[in-house]
């Protein structure tokens, strides 16, 4: 029994390990974690990233609509909705470290996109 208790622990211990070191709060739901991952890489998964930086926004939102699954991720956006430049790309960089992600493409575009969004 002491031998199950402490691989118990050892599993418990690797795991809260492969949490980023920013994550705070509950867990994220592998589900929600899969649509940040998404947003992160939407400029590519949308093809916007062919298009000059003025025209990708309509790309990127249709690609979103269509395959975000999670109401957490769409409430998440309309939260962020209002920043625009560093505040934007920074709350997405922590919503992906909360989330388990090492890096947001999308959080880097926002910070060199001079049109505001």
């Amino acid at each position: 029994m002491k031998q199950l208790l402490a691989g118990c622990a050892l599993v418990a211990a690797a795991f809260g390990c492969q949490r980023s070191a920013g994550n705070s709060g509950a867990p994220v739901a592998p589900a929600y974690r899969d649509d940040i991952a998404r947003l992160c890489d939407v400029v590519v998964q949308s093809g916007a990233d062919r298009m000059a930086p003025g025209e990708r926004a309509l790309p990127i939102a249709t690609w979103l609509g269509a395959h975000l699954e999670t109401q957490e991720a769409h409430d998440f956006l309309i939260k962020i909705q209002p920043l625009t430049g560093e505040p934007k790309a920074a709350a997405l960089d922590t919503e992906a470290r909360r989330a388990g992600l090492p890096s947001c493409a999308l959080s880097a575009e926002w910070r060199t996109d001079t049109t505001g969004h």
